[in-house]
């Protein structure tokens, strides 16, 4: 068995397809196929469904993915232990959704960079939801989400921060209490298909909150850009507030504890110890102490 190949399969399964893992690999999509055919063979094992166009991983390949990354992160880490530094050596493939992007992952990834110049991490936007199934499916290794109430079997929440949701409205409107405000005022919505749309809806609900819901956006930036030229209220996460926006709208505070959010990093339970995971979890974490 060759631990190229299995680099190979397991690319495969975080690009979704031999011609989208050639190009990571710079290899040619046949090259790709005779790799497989090679590993096949090697486990005497069908690893791909073929009667699918693309080829897909079987019932069987997927299996096995989980046992082929440790296999290949473990020679990763054989490989720098080899060499005799203490660096990291290995590429992440992190999911992250828009708040994060603007807040916490720049000064992470500095950091990173600085301290680990061998570890690589590939970024790719989207929404709570989306992520957390690509980690679980495996085509991305981590995501920055807002943590769920329950995640899916097999995966883990590594906690980076939290913070409070803010009742933001526009600058010298009258009154401070939410339930007044958002049931007379417009309400511009986030996402109830996001993480901290859920997280909204279930503050509101708790409270018995009947918003005046006139706008569903899933930017945080274009709800307060809204809020800023008084078309409305909302609640966003106090972190958001960000640069100028801040000094754009006024804020008010729920009571209770339960009006908060978590952002976590999301990843397969078995790789929640790995290296270069704790590395990012690390860098992520003071990342949020920066800002």
């Amino acid at each position: 068995m060759n631990l190229r190949h299995l680099r190979t399969f397991v690319t495969i399964a975080e690009t979704g397809s031999f011609r989208a893992a050639a190009q990571r690999l710079y290899l040619t999509q046949s090259a790709v196929s005779m790799q497989m055919k090679a590993l096949e063979e090697a486990l005497n094992a069908e690893l791909f469904d073929r009667g699918s166009r693309p080829p897909v991983l079987s019932a069987h390949g997927r299996s096995l993915l989980d046992r082929a990354r440790d296999l290949v992160d473990q020679a990763d880490e054989f490989q720098r232990a080899a060499a005799g530094g203490e660096d990291l050596f290995g590429t992440l493939t992190l999911g992250v959704i828009p708040s994060a992007t603007t807040t916490i992952l720049p000064a992470a990834l500095a950091q990173l960079r600085d301290r680990h110049p061998g570890m690589q991490v590939r970024v790719e936007g989207g929404l709570s939801a989306g992520l957390e199934d690509h980690v679980a499916i495996g085509t991305i290794d981590a995501a920055v989400v807002t943590e769920p109430a329950r995640l899916p079997a097999g995966l883990q929440a590594l906690t980076v921060y939290e913070e409070p949701l803010l009742l933001a409205v526009p600058k010298e409107t009258e009154g401070t209490d939410p339930r007044i405000l958002l049931e007379t005022m417009p309400f511009i919505r986030f996402n109830r298909g996001t993480g901290v749309g859920r997280i909204i809806e279930t503050v509101l609900q708790a409270r018995g909150i009947q918003a005046n819901e006139m706008m569903e956006l899933d930017s945080i930036e274009a709800i307060l850009m809204m809020v800023s030229r008084g078309l409305g209220a909302a609640v966003v996460p106090e972190r958001s507030l960000t640069g100028a926006l801040r000094d754009t709208v006024v804020t008010h505070r729920f009571t209770g504890d339960d009006a908060r959010r978590r952002v976590g990093l999301i990843v397969r339970r078995r790789q929640a110890a790995a290296p270069l995971v704790k590395a990012l979890h690390a860098a992520l974490t003071e990342g949020a102490r920066e800002t």
